[in-house]
């Protein structure tokens, strides 16, 4: 018998771990294969401008500033930056993942970078999924306008069911 796929999307904060108790509750081990999935700010490099044009007998590069000047000597790609958090991402959630490998989930972490509701809908369909499970704000109104509503988006933009918690704030 193969086990469900359920796609935990969790943003770092602890609201966002919240769902791990309902998912325990309903979901159980022998069943269901669990994929955390973090999705971090899309990262930009750090890299120089391009250097202009040498003159005749010139031989040193010449950049518009020390800062690019640095840059250009050693770059910051954007995968090194993606990288980085990865590691981070991984090293944050290795306590989750034990306690839920301990209670007999097979466990996995994912990472992507970009809008959170995009690159989850993105995740869940380009991936056998068969449940996303998260915790929602339940933002309605204005803050739904200035926040956005990534559990929204979800349920209306992927084709599997969508498991939400609202936890109470105390």
């Amino acid at each position: 018998m193969s086990k469900n796929i359920v796609v935990i999307p969790l943003d770092g904060s602890d609201y966002s771990v919240r769902i791990l108790a309902s998912v325990q509750k309903f979901l159980p081990p022998g069943e269901n294969r669990l994929i955390l999935l973090r999705v971090g700010k899309d990262s930009r490099g750090l890299v120089a401008i391009p250097q202009s044009p040498v003159t005749i007998g010139a031989d040193m590069p010449i950049y518009a500033s020390h800062q690019d000047a640095t840059r250009g000597s050693h770059p910051i790609y954007a995968t090194q930056i993606q990288e980085s958090q990865r590691s981070e991402v991984l090293a944050e959630l290795a306590d989750t993942v034990r306690g839920l490998e301990t209670l007999g989930y097979e466990v996995t972490v994912e990472v992507t970078f970009g809008d959170p509701a995009e690159e989850i809908i993105n995740f869940v369909t380009l991936t056998p999924v068969d449940l996303v499970a998260m915790t929602t704000h339940g933002r309605s109104g204005l803050g739904k306008v200035l926040f956005g509503n990534v559990a929204e988006a979800l349920i209306h933009r992927v084709n599997v069911p969508v498991m939400l918690l609202r936890p109470f704030v105390r």
